[in-house]
């Protein structure tokens, strides 16, 4: 009886579910904007089959600055309308709780009133709440876990069974594959306050960073560039971004690129790139239930220019082998250590010639330089009257990404010959180098597209408990085993045999006459406790007899003071 008066009481406030008509003068296209921020759809469907919407906390505003109720009709039709509710099919959703990530340049925003929370619930359609299958509530803190068991006892007793707990996204992995998700770096930011790692129960792995195959093969057999050169690559060189100053010099978050690395790592599907109005998306995923509305999303739940920038050279850094391994130190000293000497086009072509027999680096290194690394600097220079970056700064940020020897003094040393090499090498691509390598600019653009095949949008994920069949360069260096070197046939695993054991003689099998017989062991006497108290005369009784009374007094003396 109390909650239905509570039920009518809340009903009978003004709070409206519809909003203005956007040809009307009352729209307001702020709070709409707002309200996107706050909730938006996920480009693909839940592991159900039916439409996912995220709602991110991080984008709610302040409730001293924000009238909630005007917004709340704005964010209700980001929901699913009544048509798609008539199927009986119903949504999910997936609420990122945690908020404003905490950090030192973060403000503390108010939150709406409990009441103001009971009284939207209330003014949603009997569809919208009937049709709610499941709530993920990642991230939760304690305001909301009391909210949601009030919820469950005042409003709907039905609503505790639709709400999943969960406090990090590892633990939302065992629920929903999170790569299908449309994720918030401010949810990202929040998750890393708890763990440094966002662990999948399906895969284990990389797929970018640090693999053994930095090219994977593509649908043609022919090698083509991973997914995360392909999309930083394509978001840095867009008009607006490549005159920004300080491309490669300025250092993004360790934090931002952090997340991308393993983003890109684990395979996530939705990455967005927005850098003011310049935004990046990918049509190609977009496969789901419903087009996913990136312009809308929050330039703070975007990732900018710096991390993509500083997320090229991790990858160039956290190679396998690096494009200048240490085998290849004594040949450049030798060629390009004399800085009196300019290095010429024909030279380079020896050094990073895709063709050349006798380079110091491997072959792989030479294509990764060819189809990326020196057309993507050649295109920086080409804008260096609006960022500031020549081909010597380019050098500059790029060659410590080129090498990780095992010496840090001999890599200092090299750094020097990498950079005069790498500074030749941009200045000489498009007059020269270019045409000596069969490359040129549309190539590169045709390198960067998202490719039609549907195999080649992804990288192939690389196990790492993952046992090889045969014997691998790796496993073959871990130690030496030292063998006789002779001719014969036995086994190397063959141990010799042991001696024959001493037959057992006992008196029942043999004559006890002939059996060993051995030295009994002498007896412990226990020595005196040092707690006993003794004088002269019972110490003297237990003395044997002396020649001489010195000798006895003597002794007598010693024993006395060792008691």
């Amino acid at each position: 009886m109390r909650s239905q008066l509570i039920r009518n009481r809340l009903r009978s406030n003004s709070l409206t579910a519809i909003p203005p008509p956007t040809t009307s003068e009352d729209y307001s296209l702020q709070l709409a904007d707002t309200a996107a921020r706050i909730v938006y759809r996920s480009p693909l469907p839940s592991p159900n089959g039916l439409p996912l919407f995220i709602i991110n906390a991080a984008a709610l505003p302040d409730a001293k600055e924000a009238d909630y109720d005007a917004l709340l009709p704005y964010v209700l039709t980001r929901l699913p309308d009544e048509a798609e509710l008539l199927d009986g099919r119903g949504y999910e959703v997936v609420f990122f709780a945690g908020g404003e990530d905490g950090g030192a340049t973060s403000t503390k925003k108010d939150k709406p009133r409990w009441g103001w929370l009971l009284q939207a619930y209330n003014v949603l359609t009997r569809a919208m709440r009937k049709r709610l299958q499941k709530v993920y509530i990642v991230h939760e803190r304690t305001w909301l876990r009391i909210i949601a068991g009030m919820f469950s006892r005042i409003v709907s007793p039905k609503f505790r069974k639709k709400v999943v707990h969960v406090h990090s996204l590892s633990a939302l992995a065992t629920y929903i594959r999170i790569e299908d998700l449309l994720i918030p770096l401010s949810a990202y930011l929040y998750d890393r306050r708890s763990s440094q790692d966002i662990r999948v129960p399906y895969a284990h792995g990389k797929r970018a960073f640090g693999v053994k195959t930095p090219l994977p093969t593509s649908s043609t057999s022919l090698p083509r560039l991973p997914r995360v050169l392909r999309e930083a690559t394509s978001f840095l060189l867009m008009e607006q971004n490549i005159k920004t100053k300080g491309i490669f010099r300025i250092n993004a978050k360790a934090v931002t690129v952090n997340i991308l690395r393993d983003a890109y790592n684990r395979g996530q599907k939705f990455i967005v790139w927005k850098e003011g109005d310049t935004v990046l998306t990918f049509s190609h995923y977009i496969e789901g239930t419903g087009e996913v509305m990136i312009r809308e999303i929050d330039t703070a739940e975007g990732f900018g220019l710096q991390p993509a920038a500083g997320l090229i050279k991790r990858w160039y850094a956290e190679l396998h082998e690096p494009i200048f391994p240490e085998s290849s130190y004594s040949h450049l000293e030798a060629s390009c250590g004399s800085s009196d000497l300019p290095i010429s086009a024909e030279l380079l072509h020896a050094i990073i010639g895709v063709d050349t027999e006798w380079s110091p680096i491997n072959r792989t290194s030479r294509l990764i330089i060819n189809m990326h690394l020196l057309p993507l600097l050649s295109k920086v220079v080409q804008y260096q009257d609006w960022n500031q970056m020549t081909a010597y700064n380019l050098a500059v940020c790029f060659a410590p990404c080129l090498l990780h020897g095992m010496d840090a003094i001999e890599d200092a040393k090299v750094a020097g010959i990498i950079t005069r090499i790498l500074e030749a090498a941009i200045e000489n691509w498009g007059p020269h180098l270019s045409a000596l390598q069969g490359a040129d600019d549309e190539l590169f653009e045709e390198s960067l597209r998202a490719p039609e095949t549907t195999a080649d949008r992804e990288d192939d994920l690389e196990e790492s408990n993952s046992q090889p069949t045969s014997p691998t360069r790796d496993s073959q260096i871990e130690g030496i085993v030292m063998v006789d070197n002779d001719e014969s046939d036995e086994e190397l695993d063959a141990k010799p045999p042991l001696p024959p054991r001493p037959e057992i003689i006992t008196s029942q099998g043999r004559d006890t006459e002939t059996a060993t017989k051995r030295k009994p062991a002498p007896s412990v006497r226990a020595p005196p406790r040092y707690s006993t108290i003794s004088n002269r005369d019972s110490i003297a009784t237990q003395l044997p007899a002396y020649n001489s009374r010195d000798e006895s007094a003597e002794q007598l003396d010693h024993l006395t003071l060792g008691t």
